[in-house]
């Protein structure tokens, strides 16, 4: 008996929390300040970047290209594989 009344308790419970949960998620009020919080941030997202300053392009002629290929193929081993499996 006194199970059945504390199942009853914890399902009012829960039906309770989740009515209240969403009537405030969908109120009138909820939703204004949502979207006034919103376009704030919006509003001071714009007025930072347009503060930001315009800084100069210095990575003209930046890279330098090296022709390591010549080393490379001097240092590279020469497998005799053919010669193994010959043999």
């Amino acid at each position: 008996m006194i199970k059945k009344i504390k199942n009853i308790f914890f399902f009012i419970s829960l039906c309770l929390f989740a009515f209240l949960i969403t009537h405030y998620y969908f109120s009138e009020e909820n939703i204004k300040k949502t979207n006034k919080n919103r376009s704030l941030y919006n509003y001071k997202l714009n007025f930072n970047g347009l503060s930001l300053p315009i800084l100069e392009n210095d990575t003209n002629n930046i890279i330098k290209y090296k022709d390591d290929l010549e080393i490379y193929q001097k240092r590279k081993k020469k497998y005799k594989f053919w010669d193994l499996i010959n043999k």
